[in-house]
């Protein structure tokens, strides 16, 4: 599909209600998030008296925690029930939230935020699987890739501004006031947009909902493993998660350690990295043709190599200056654009390598588990960006200088690429149990 024809999905009654409600979602998820750190980081918010540098930790294991406790679960109720219907519960679910989080924010109480942010994950885990899996339903099979190339774009967007939004806003006075009424207008604007969304019937409406999740965790990994045409993307995507978040934590240590800079040039970097991805994720929409796409995840993935291998040869020989000259002097000296367009390239062939891998994994699942399965791959998805924030972090401040971290990066992603070329010009054909 071309450009013109991906974004001619924009204003059919298939997908944008779902794309409106979904990109609403994810602006208040990060603007709620950044807002409560920047609180508990510089305006005094805290849980029993922790100090912030412990609070912050905890709010993010707060929100995620959820997607490993119910992705099992849900992924069984959006198998079991009509997704649209559950997406429009999900949705109103959030005003709720909404209100309960503004009620956090105007009484500065840090336990009722961090017991919002577990609930606002929950609320993300049982919407996720019913949004993700119904895509293969609403759209065409030569728009399916397209279909989450849009979606790619406007979360990334979304989850930059919102995540801007809730930094400057919370450190404003009034500005938890403002945060508060922003996320309850948002919350019932994405309400609003979901109603219309058409019905997307039960895919196994026979099925019993085993409410034991240790077990059902492992019985959608399960089904995965039994199914390597679906797990391959899965695994492929939740690679993607794992260096994303790794590198993005790593982030800050990187500008100060070894760049002698503040927190803005943090803030230039997860721009570029946004506004790349978006760019990464348009361009699988505008060129792709229909098929799985799988060309742009190895093109992304032998991309992210050779830029990566670069970034680590400026890190470890980067010389840093005598005193920190802050975002824009460092952009506006030519010496540093090597490495800004360097950072932005990166997101860009991020963006080419992760549109296909959903796509493939929605196409490719059968209809009867196709929720169950892209639960697992949420699952997936949490548990590499976990083990990205800690395990790079760790890698990088005990054993190995940054630089190797983005080696590492560039290497793991090359051999994905590698493998995944076997692939290229495959049938274009979903699921077939011969």
């Amino acid at each position: 599909m071309s450009l013109k024809s991906s974004l001619s999905l924009i204003g059919t009654k298939r997908f944008t209600p779902i794309l409106t409600a979904s990109a609403l979602g994810t602006f208040n998820d990060n603007m709620f998030k950044n807002a409560l750190i920047i609180m508990a980081t510089f305006s005094g918010l805290t849980v029993a008296d922790l100090p912030s540098e412990t609070v912050v930790p905890i709010a993010a294991t707060a929100f995620t925690l959820p997607l490993f406790l119910f992705s099992a679960i849900s992924g069984q109720i959006a198998d079991r029930y009509d997704r649209a219907t559950l997406m429009r519960r999900a949705k109103f679910a959030e005003i709720i939230l909404m209100l309960v989080a503004a009620a956090g924010f105007l009484l500065n109480n840090g336990w009722i935020l961090i017991l919002t942010l577990f609930l606002m994950g929950a609320q993300s885990a049982f919407y996720a699987p019913s949004r993700v899996s119904s895509m293969p339903h609403y759209l065409k099979p030569e728009e399916l890739v397209a279909g989450n190339a849009l979606f790619g774009a406007v979360f990334f967007l979304c989850l930059l501004l919102g995540q801007a939004g809730g930094q400057l806003l919370a450190a404003m006075p009034n500005g938890p006031q403002i945060v508060a009424g922003i996320l309850i207008v948002f919350a019932i604007a994405g309400f609003a947009s979901i109603v219309p969304t058409p019905p997307s019937p039960a895919a196994n409406p026979d099925l019993k909902i085993r409410w034991n999740f240790i077990i059902e965790t492992g019985r959608i990994i399960y089904f995965a493993t039994q199914l390597p045409q679906v797990l391959r993307p899965l695994l492929g995507m939740a690679w993607f998660y794992l260096f994303t978040a790794g590198l993005m934590t790593l982030m800050p240590l990187l500008v100060r350690e070894v760049m002698g800079e503040g927190a803005g040039l943090v803030t230039l970097f997860s721009v570029l990295f946004v506004i790349g991805a978006a760019t990464g994720s348009l361009a699988v929409g505008a060129l792709t043709k229909g098929r799985d796409a799988i060309i742009f995840t190895v093109l992304g993935g032998f991309g992210l190599l050779a830029i990566n291998l670069y970034i680590g040869w400026q890190v470890a020989t980067w010389v840093p200056t005598p005193e920190p000259v802050g975002p824009i002097a460092f952009a506006q000296n030519p010496d540093n654009w090597h490495l800004l367009i360097a950072f932005f390239a990166s997101a860009v062939f991020a963006g080419l390598y992760i549109v296909p891998l959903q796509a493939m994994a929605q196409r490719r699942a059968p209809v009867e588990k196709r929720a169950r399965l892209l639960a697992a791959g949420t699952l997936l998805n949490a548990l590499g960006a976990s083990i990205g924030q800690l395990g790079l972090l760790a890698l990088s401040t005990f054993a190995l200088p940054i630089w190797w971290v983005f080696v590492f990066v560039g290497v793991g992603t090359g051999l994905i690429a590698l493998a995944s070329m076997r692939y290229v010009g495959s049938p274009n054909r979903p699921y077939s149990p011969s």
